[in-house]
C-alpha cells in the first residue's frame, strides 16, 4: 500500500486527477489491511477534490468496521453517506443489521431494517435471512417467526433457504413452542410455497427429534396426501418411534400408503424398507463416532493442558 500511495501522490503532483476507480482501489486496499483511518483520509480527500464516493466505496469501509465488530462506527458511517448525498443501498443496510444482531443489539437491527424500508428499499432474501438468523441467535423466537413468515408471504422461500427453515423449526420445538412451529408450517402451506421432499423431511424430522412422534406421523400422512413420498430414512425413523409407542394404527396406515406409492413408482417396497433401515443405522453410527472423536479431542486437550502446567 505504501508503494500505491507513492504512485498516487506522484500522479497528483504531476497534475493527473485521480478518478473514482483509483480512490476505490486505495480505500479497498487500506480496509483489507485494517488501516481504516488511512481509508478515511482518502475518503475525505476525494470528497474535497469533488469526486463523490459511491456505495461500493462506503461498503469497503463498512465491512472493515464489521470485521472489528464496530457497530457504532457503522451507524455513523451510514449517516455520513446520507450527508454527502450517497443513499445507502441494501448491501450497506445488510452489513449494519448483521453486525447489530451478532452483537446482541437486536433493537438496533430492527431500527435499521425499518429505516431501510422507509427509504423505499424492499428487503431481499439476504436481508430476511440475516435478520431471522440474528434473531434466532439471540433467542427472539417470536420476532424471528414474524420476519420469516413475512419472507414466506413475499414468495421468497426456495430450496436454497431451507437451512433457515430447519434452524427456525428446531429452535421453536426445542423451546417447547409447538403451536408456533405449526403456525410457521401452516403459513408455508397456505401461501402456496412449493414443498418438495426436503422441506417435508425437515419438518417431520424436527418434530420427531423433539419428541413429537404422533405429530410427525400425522404430517407424514399429509405429505403423502400431497403426492410426496417420504424418504426411506424418514419411514424407518417413524416406524421405530411408533414401535416404542405401541401405536399400530399409525404404523399400518403409513406403511400401506408407502407401499402403494412405491408400487405406483415401480419401486420394490422391500428394498425401500431395507434402504431406510440401513441409512438410519449408518446415521446413528456416524453420530456415535462423531461423539467419540469429540470426546477424544477434549481428553487430548485436557491432557496437553496438564502437561503444560
Amino acid at each position: 500500500m505504501d508503494e500505491a500511495m507513492r504512485v498516487f501522490v506522484k500522479m497528483e503532483r504531476n497534475g493527473c486527477e485521480a478518478d473514482i476507480v483509483t480512490y476505490a482501489a486505495l480505500i479497498s486496499g487500506f480496509c483489507k489491511w485494517g488501516k481504516i483511518n488511512r481509508a478515511y483520509q482518502i475518503l475525505d480527500h476525494m470528497i474535497e477534490k469533488g469526486c463523490m464516493p459511491n456505495q461500493l466505496i462506503y461498503l469497503h469501509i463498512m465491512l472493515a468496521h464489521e470485521k472489528k465488530e464496530e457497530l457504532e462506527e457503522c451507524m455513523e458511517l451510514k449517516g455520513k453517506m446520507q450527508k454527502v448525498g450517497c443513499v445507502p443501498d441494501l448491501s450497506i443496510f445488510n452489513v449494519v443489521i448483521r453486525l447489530a444482531c451478532k452483537l446482541g443489539e437486536v433493537n438496533d437491527g430492527i431500527r435499521v431494517w425499518n429505516e431501510m424500508e422507509a427509504n423505499g428499499f424492499s428487503p431481499g432474501i439476504d436481508s430476511f435471512l440475516i435478520l431471522t438468523h440474528g434473531l434466532l441467535g439471540q433467542g427472539c423466537l417470536v420476532e424471528a417467526c414474524e420476519y420469516f413468515k413475512e419472507m414466506v408471504g413475499r414468495g421468497l422461500l426456495y430450496t436454497p433457504q431451507y437451512g433457515i427453515l430447519k434452524e427456525l423449526l428446531n429452535a421453536l420445538l426445542r423451546g417447547e413452542k409447538l403451536e408456533m412451529a405449526k403456525d410457521v408450517w401452516s403459513c408455508i402451506v397456505t401461501k402456496g410455497c412449493e414443498l418438495n421432499s426436503d422441506a417435508w423431511t425437515i419438518w417431520i424430522h424436527a418434530l420427531f427429534s423433539n419428541g413429537h412422534v404422533k405429530e410427525a406421523c400425522s404430517y407424514c400422512l399429509d405429505m403423502m396426501d400431497a403426492g410426496v413420498m417420504p424418504k426411506p430414512e424418514t419411514f424407518a425413523k417413524l416406524m421405530r418411534g411408533l414401535r416404542k409407542l405401541y401405536n399400530r394404527q399409525f404404523a399400518v396406515e403409513i406403511t400401506e400408503k408407502v407401499r402403494n406409492m412405491a408400487a405406483d413408482r415401480q419401486t420394490s417396497f422391500k428394498s425401500y424398507k431395507r434402504r431406510g433401515e440401513r441409512d438410519l443405522k449408518e446415521k446413528v453410527k456416524a453420530k456415535k463416532d462423531g461423539r467419540k472423536r469429540r470426546a477424544r479431542r477434549r481428553q487430548w486437550g485436557r491432557t496437553r493442558s496438564r502437561a503444560s502446567i
